[in-house]
């Protein structure tokens, strides 16, 4: 139930917010104002978590037998390479269809040269991300996973005595190498998003790429909260855990993009602001 939760709670977020917990670390890298408010509310978001939800939601160990623990060729039967391969020619045939119909670069205006190139090819962007999955898993021996960022950043305060004792359940985030690579690689989310904007001229982006400052803050509560209660985020769950075919993986990116066109389909048949500029 918590991973479906979660999940629809950062589907929602990222339709409130405009963007999901990776990309708040990007936008703030390209300067976009409202994003430093979707940092506060996602870090009240996990404080709200550690502070009031963390015991009640792990005080029950999830029994090995979980259909949830489990992988998809375990329940298949069918053998590990053929459900990699055949996940990833539909999504990257997905992918490649999508921008055939619909092509990124006829909102872009020809640039001179690569470095003036305000928009890269979303398929080959998300090859290069998911790619960053095999980068992980052999210098470092983990998983990809961003938001885990925001934790790292939090729990800092536990190094202060009054915080430690008010929420002792983050402070194993304090601490350890493998909480430091979370931080620099959001960290290195904001200053590759930094280089990228200001040497296309773009350095601060708009405001208009961005939602107010209410919806960035709730959306950014929501996003963070989600991550925690799912077990990961965008990232996390939708890109390591269903890499690994993992069934908790893909009910949890179920729900992100379920229950995001949900909301999305709801707000707009409500308020007919289909392109959320009331947000």
């Amino acid at each position: 139930i918590h991973l479906l939760v979660g999940g629809t709670l950062i589907g929602v977020g990222m339709v409130v917010a405009g963007s999901c917990p990776g990309t708040v670390f990007v936008q703030m890298g390209s300067g976009l104002q409202n994003s430093f408010i979707t940092c506060l509310g996602a870090i009240c978001g996990v404080l709200f978590y550690y502070a009031f939800l963390f015991k009640r939601l792990t005080k029950d160990e999830v029994p090995k037998s979980s259909i949830a623990l489990r992988q998809l060729p375990e329940l298949t039967g069918i053998k590990r390479i053929y459900l990699n391969f055949m996940f990833g020619s539909i999504f990257i045939g997905t992918a490649f269809v999508l921008e055939h119909f619909v092509p990124y670069k006829s909102d872009l205006v020809t640039p001179k040269g690569l470095h003036s190139l305000v928009g890269w090819s979303p398929v080959l962007c998300g090859i290069g991300i998911g790619s960053l999955q095999l980068f992980f898993m052999m210098l470092f021996k983990k998983s990809l996973g961003i938001s885990t960022g925001f934790t790292v950043l939090v729990a800092q305060l536990c190094r202060m005595r009054f915080f430690k004792k008010l929420i002792p359940s983050l402070e194993p985030f304090a601490y350890g190498v493998q909480n430091s690579l979370a931080l620099l690689f959001a960290l290195g989310a904001i200053g590759g998003s930094f280089i990228s904007t200001v040497s296309t001229n773009q350095f601060p982006l708009s405001e208009q790429y961005g939602a107010g400052v209410w919806s960035s803050f709730f959306g950014g509560f929501l996003l963070s909260l989600g991550a925690r209660c799912a077990g990961g985020c965008t990232s996390g769950q939708g890109i390591s855990g269903v890499t690994h075919l993992l069934i908790g993986s893909l009910i949890a990116t179920a729900g992100m993009f379920g229950g995001g066109m949900l909301f999305a389909a709801g707000y707009g048949f409500i308020t007919k602001d289909w392109l959320f500029r009331a947000l």
